[in-house]
């Protein structure tokens, strides 16, 4: 089969390279084919569902016995290298976490590295090629073009629908208690046809919100102002940094001109960058009257200085660490672990920043969040050739079960980790190791971050002082009742995405040059109605209707 469709492969990829880069950072709900089937595989459908089928849906069993084989086997594995420790190791299998697994499970992971930058083209020659490991990581850039069931019809992929209940049980736990807080959780588990192509990094409980707004509380205390609750509040607090304070650029803003991770500053007039739902209607904040509110805010604001006057040749998504050091800068969106960065690096030593809620119109309105929950982790798929499969997802399983986690997150107990009142707990050689930063050893001593394994995203607060946590309660009241998964995960057939990522390209681009010239005053906002034509003559309906389709299409799973 692979022959047959080799050239059309070949083709896809050369075509669609930029369409790959637009692939969610889930593709186990990357589930889109180049044909749709009422027909599933019934064990995952009923998963998805939540119905039973005659058998119990918890696993049948979850013990795990070492060593996994008496004869050590080796199994291959094409994964980018772990930006943490690249600078440490050259390859994964010189982590001393990866040496003390192989100890442990008898299985010799052989790791292929695709050069750092090229990793989508080497994914896309290796695909080519028809040569494929045992397994394989999925990311973004890099998973097949036409979808996991496209993948697994055309012979590349093995459908593991059947295969998983049997060898990798804890995956299957896992699912089921992620699944407890998150309704929708089991449907991204599954293809659009039913079908479990991957074993997915998973959170043993949801993440809270880790990047949101920040400003000076010492300034707030200098002039006298209380935490910033409107739009109104924020105007007067940005007024005082600016002619009290001496900030040259009291509000920092990405080069877009909005925020389009946690859509902070739009988030009150109650519209998101992209798509969001409302009572299950999709839409599509930038069209929205609340758009319009929100750059006329905005522009306001700058032509009264109270915004980085050079925001529109920022780089990077978060702050110049040189502006908020220097004060020149009071008031940003940052992550919660750079804030102890910002304070310590400060030329005033009493600089102290805090998390605050985005601002809105009215005091009493609801506090909104469009951002999705973050749950999944890298997903790795078995190649439909290897003779190895069983072997494969046992030993991903292991990194499911209670004993395999612990080892994954926080290493081995009296040398990585104590246990504190019952929690484990890192020692000094994972936070103020002689040689390696805390990023640094955490990789080489315990599972990196972005690896398939059951992740206590808790262990990274071990690098973050106390004060600076209570982010979680801060940004944490805000709702999520309109946050939708984005489009690119929730599995589009290869028709949808092709014809959506090529309106979205359009859409975007028009949609990031005029919101900034918007707000800069560039251009007029008389000129609004203007703008608003050009989104509908790119045919942003369809886009939304696309969407609508396959979010109502995800929901039924």
């Amino acid at each position: 089969m692979k022959s047959k469709v080799l050239f059309r492969i070949c083709a896809a990829l050369l075509a669609l390279g930029m369409l790959a880069g637009c692939a969610g950072d889930t593709p186990s709900s990357q589930s889109s084919s180049s044909q749709e089937s009422s027909e599933s595989a019934s064990s995952a459908e009923s998963r998805a569902s939540g119905e039973e089928s005659g058998e119990s849906s918890e696993p049948a069993g979850t013990s795990v016995t070492l060593p996994l084989t008496e004869e050590k086997v080796t199994l291959t594995l094409w994964t980018p290298m772990d930006s943490n420790s690249i600078n440490v190791i050259d390859n994964m299998g010189e982590s001393e976490f990866f040496k003390q697994l192989e100890e442990k499970t008898n299985v010799h992971i052989d790791f292929q590295h695709p050069a750092t930058g090229n990793e989508a083209s080497a994914y896309n020659l290796m695909i080519a090629g028809g040569e494929l490991p045992d397994m394989i990581k999925n990311a973004v850039g890099y998973i097949y073009p036409d979808g996991l069931d496209a993948a697994v019809e055309d012979g590349y992929y093995m459908d593991l629908t059947d295969l998983i209940p049997k060898y990798a049980p804890n995956y299957l736990k896992a699912i089921d208690n992620y699944a407890s807080y998150e309704p929708l959780f089991k449907q991204a588990t599954v293809t659009n046809k039913g079908r479990m192509v991957g074993i997915s990094g998973i959170m043993t409980e949801p993440q809270g919100p880790y990047a949101g707004l920040y400003v000076r509380k010492d300034w707030l205390d200098d002039c006298g102002l209380e935490t910033p609750v409107t739009y109104d509040d924020w105007e007067t607090m940005l007024k005082a940094f600016k002619d009290q304070k001496g900030a040259t650029a009291p509000l920092l803003l990405a080069n877009t001109g909005y925020d389009p991770v946690g859509n902070t500053l739009s988030s009150g007039f109650g519209v998101s960058s992209s798509f969001y739902q409302v009572d299950g209607k999709v839409k599509y904040g930038p069209l929205e009257e609340g758009w319009k509110n929100y750059v006329t805010t905005m522009n306001k604001w700058y032509a009264e200085g109270l915004i980085d006057p050079d925001f529109m040749s920022n780089t990077s998504f978060w702050p110049d660490n040189a502006m908020v050091t220097t004060g020149k800068t009071a008031a940003f969106t940052s992550m919660y672990t750079l804030i102890a960065m910002y304070e310590g690096a400060n030329e005033d030593p009493d600089a102290e920043y805090i998390p605050v809620l985005p601002p809105r119109q009215n005091a009493s309105d609801e506090v909104k969040s469009f951002s999705a929950p973050v749950s999944f982790g890298a997903y790795v798929t078995i190649s439909a050739d290897s003779p190895n499969a069983e072997m494969c997802l046992k030993w991903l399983d292991y990194l499911f079960s209670e004993e395999g986690s612990l080892f994954a997150n926080y290493g081995v107990e009296g040398d990585t980790f104590e246990y504190v009142d019952g929690v484990p707990t890192y020692t000094e050689k994972i936070t103020n190791n002689d040689k390696y930063s805390f990023s640094q050893a955490m990789s080489i001593y315990t599972c990196p971050p972005a690896r398939t394994f059951l992740m206590d995203w808790k262990r990274e607060l071990a690098a973050v002082p106390e004060k600076d946590i209570v982010c979680y309660d801060v940004w944490s009241v805000a709702t999520k009742e309109n946050a939708m998964p984005d489009a690119n995960t929730m599995g589009m057939t290869s028709e949808e995405n092709k014809e959506y990522a090529k309106i979205m390209a359009d859409v975007k681009s028009i949609v990031d040059e005029k919101t900034s010239q918007f707000i800069t005053g560039a251009i007029s906002l008389d000129e609004y109605d203007t703008y608003l034509a050009q989104l509908e003559q790119q045919n942003i309906a369809r886009a939304i209707e696309i969407v609508q389709t396959v979010y109502d299409r995800f929901k039924a799973r």
